[in-house]
């Protein structure tokens, strides 16, 4: 049996002595669930219960817990947390809020422990705020949703984040985004897949877009590879716009499933909409399956960067590029400021 970490040579207990890890930025998030009546949710957005506005309070609630957690959980180092925060998210149906509590700090021990005591004790307050109305509240799903630093490095469930968490650490794309200043037209391929970013699998779809788009004839062409990571996805697309990239085109996550969020994570960024690329591959897509309506192709320009988000599918995402190819030179040159009439004679 492998060596208790909490217990010492004699049984007894023991604080595990971390002065030799190296320090990195840690982040941990845990979720609970609050579960309520329609009534009482009803008054808590109204915020008409008896005891005032049960969200705020809960939110302080929270934070307070988070930095007592060292006092409370036997054995756990006292830390100096540089972040704490705890979000909320009413939902109707069912009747319940969930919340997200979220610590942080720089140093040789992780900090899950006082972000799962914060989402306890804000779940915990909510219930203390509502029982002079209800009784029967439910707190559920305490757990741990994402850690970051150490030597485990990155945990985190399939489950996306209910909101964006800018002292998380963001997956950093393969290979890493280069300007683009050079004449000529710059082409971007970003797959979406978590088991291809780990290496448990082999991206198919990605160097087949990238080969098709060489008859544009472009100057730069380059495949980048990422999780399925909305805030790494938009940053990307983002950093590679503002570097002059003119064409990007993106395979995976426009499905149904709980890890497809592309165009959630792109329509923030898009300038305009591009609503009849978006038709022809929907079109061209329902040619070949019936299960093509539940795609959601995205198109859309930001500056003089044209957007293209195509299915994961190798398969489906050659035939909508290959329905749109015909057109895109055109819509290139149109975008980068071509000023001839686009009518034919």
């Amino acid at each position: 049996m492998s060596e208790f970490s909490h217990i010492d040579a004699s049984g007894n207990a023991r604080m595990v002595d971390v002065s030799a890890k190296a320090e990195t930025k840690r982040t941990a998030i845990a979720r609970a669930v609050v579960e309520l009546n329609a009534d009482t949710l009803d008054m808590l957005k109204a915020r008409a219960l008896p005891k005032g506005d049960v969200l705020t309070v809960a939110q302080v609630a929270g934070i307070m817990a988070a930095k007592k957690t060292s006092e409370l959980i036997p054995m756990c180092h006292p830390l100096p947390l540089t972040h704490v925060d705890v979000r909320f998210k009413v939902q109707d149906t069912p009747p319940s809020v969930l919340l997200e509590a979220s610590a942080s700090t720089a140093g040789r021990t992780g900090v899950e422990m006082e972000a799962i005591v914060a989402a306890q004790v804000a779940a915990a307050t909510i219930y203390d705020m509502v029982k002079a109305v209800q009784k029967d509240v439910v707190i559920r799903d305490v757990r741990l949703i994402l850690k970051s630093g150490g030597k485990s490095g990155l945990f985190k469930t399939d489950e996306p984040l209910l909101f964006e968490v800018n002292d998380t650490p963001l997956p950093a794309p393969r290979p890493a985004p280069e300007a683009w200043s050079g004449k000529g037209l710059a082409v971007a391929c970003i797959t979406l897949s978590d088991k291809g970013y780990a290496g448990e699998r082999v991206d198919e779809s990605g160097p087949v877009l990238l080969d098709m788009l060489k008859e544009l004839s472009p100057a730069k062409s380059q495949l980048f590879l990422l999780p399925d990571d909305p805030r790494a996805l938009r940053k990307l697309v983002k950093d590679l716009a503002a570097s002059g990239w003119g064409l990007i085109v993106t395979t995976g996550g426009t499905g149904l499933s709980p890890r497809d969020f592309t165009p959630e994570a792109l329509i923030p960024v898009l300038d305009r909409r591009l609503p009849g690329f978006e038709q022809v591959m929907f079109s061209e897509g329902l040619t070949h399956t019936p299960r093509a309506v539940l795609s959601r192709c995205l198109a859309g320009t930001i500056g003089r960067t044209m957007l293209i988000a195509l299915p994961g599918s190798r398969l489906a995402a050659q035939e909508d590029l290959a329905a749109l190819l015909p057109v895109l030179p055109h819509a290139l040159e149109k975008l980068n400021g071509d000023m001839s009439d686009c009518g034919r004679s």
